[in-house]
């Protein structure tokens, strides 16, 4: 079973509201990440920060008439602490082995990306985009389920950043390129002029 777990839990203090939420091309931008995986996927898992947040994706799903047979909404275990925690609480309702982490405000994600990260055979624990430079992409990576052990070490010692987990993990290390040849599935809208910038 193929799966993905769309993290939900950043506030978008830059952009004034709620990412996901935002409208991008006439949709929410969690839409655009939703509807190009869905034929791709059989799981998909949203994680989100709050109760209030909760309401809202709910209204946003039924609003929008999306369908799709396995899917789980679901809050952070434990509050305030990250992304990590994201991760945490999707890998914890997987029904599959392994998990790719995608953010909610990455709306140009691809679908032949998406294909080509969830082929890798599962002699990982962690496979992460990276780049020529160096910099890795840990919020659109695939997670194995069996981390989730390694993620609770880390909440015991209040460490809350994915590069600690990495650090601790098997890693396979995967060139950008060779996914996504573009690089757009790594563009995030970060900011309000990020909107602008790509509106056309």
């Amino acid at each position: 079973m193929k799966s993905i777990i769309i993290l939900c839990g950043g506030r978008g203090r830059r952009m004034g509201q709620d990412k996901g939420l935002i409208q991008f091309h006439e949709k929410p931008l969690i839409l655009h990440v939703l509807e190009t995986a869905q034929d791709i996927v059989q799981e998909i898992i949203i994680v989100l920060r709050d109760k209030n947040q909760y309401k809202q994706y709910i209204k946003l799903i039924e609003d929008n008439n999306f369908i799709f047979k396995k899917l789980t909404i679901a809050m952070d275990l434990i509050p305030d602490k990250g992304p990590l925690i994201g991760i945490y609480t999707g890998l914890r309702l997987l029904s599959s082995d392994k998990g790719l982490i995608l953010p909610c405000d990455s709306p140009f994600i691809s679908s032949e990306f998406i294909g080509n990260i969830l082929s890798f055979p599962d002699d990982y624990e962690a496979l992460v985009p990276i780049w020529s430079d160096g910099m890795v992409e840990p919020l659109h990576a695939v997670y194995s389920k069996y981390v989730v052990e390694k993620i609770e070490k880390l909440i015991e010692e209040d460490i809350r950043d994915v590069k600690s987990l990495l650090e601790i993990c098997k890693v396979k290390y995967v060139d950008v390129n060779s996914l996504d040849d573009t690089g757009h599935s790594f563009m995030n809208l970060n900011e309000p002029d990020d909107l602008m910038d790509n509106i056309n």
